[in-house]
């Protein structure tokens, strides 16, 4: 399998980038462009790619390596992860179900109405992606959901909650990718978002809570059946 590389730089990523620009640039292209497990990220071979610096390219796989999305093989250098089995999908899940109902509830308590503004503009995202029934690329509606999630959690006020909760989003776009062909539940899932964010319009810290653990119980059962 051959390395990662590209001929021109990222869109948005100048010469001269800091290691979040770099980290953001590797996650879309583990991400959006669907790189298989195994696949080497060569820093010398994506910065000369990319025209940048290996340095912030270092340091961004470093991070990632921590997301467990890459690993660092010896003498071979990073790599793009395995992707989760059952198992590791199911503790993932558990995850989320630890954390995301309780950052609902904080974003919630503290602003509420402005959180609501930003789901609102994800969540009519989301619907539109999901009416493109024909394409069989579905990044969009993923990138709106994941952003959904990625709102709340920045609204909760709290940097290692965000922290945790950002990863979790990015191992299920990657599954769903790998694994899901077409999302086929979006009906569902579309209505677990608007019930949260009925929640949020309505200023209830408590629905808001309840609402998004309905929502993650829901992705757990479509996944598994049960």
């Amino acid at each position: 399998m051959g390395a990662v590389g590209r001929q021109v730089r990222p869109a948005g990523l100048g010469r001269t980038v800091l290691m979040d620009e770099a980290y953001e640039a590797l996650l879309a292209l583990i991400l959006d462009e669907g790189l298989e497990p195994g696949t080497p990220l060569r820093i010398d071979t994506i910065a000369k790619d990319w025209g940048v610096s290996p340095t912030p390219l270092r340091e961004a796989l470093a991070k990632l390596e921590n997301t467990g999305l890459v690993q660092r093989v010896p003498h071979r250098g990073y790599t793009v992860a395995p992707l989760l089995d059952d198992s590791g999908f199911r503790e993932l899940m558990a995850a989320r179900l630890l954390i995301e109902p309780y950052s609902a509830r904080q974003a919630c308590e503290r602003d509420a109405a402005g959180t609501a503004r930003v789901l609102a503009e994800r969540h009519r995202e989301m619907m539109a992606a999901a009416a493109q029934r024909e394409a069989d690329d579905f990044r969009a509606y993923l990138q709106a959901d994941s952003a959904f999630h990625a709102a709340i959690a920045q609204a909760a006020g709290n940097r290692f909650l965000a922290a945790a909760i950002d990863p979790l989003g990015a191992h299920v776009q990657r599954f769903r990718r790998f694994t899901g062909g077409r999302i086929t539940d979006t009906e569902e899932a579309l209505a677990e978002h608007a019930a949260v964010l009925r929640a949020f319009e309505a200023r209830d810290a408590a629905a808001c809570e309840a609402a998004m653990r309905t929502h993650l119980e829901g992705v757990a059962h479509r996944a598994f059946g049960h």
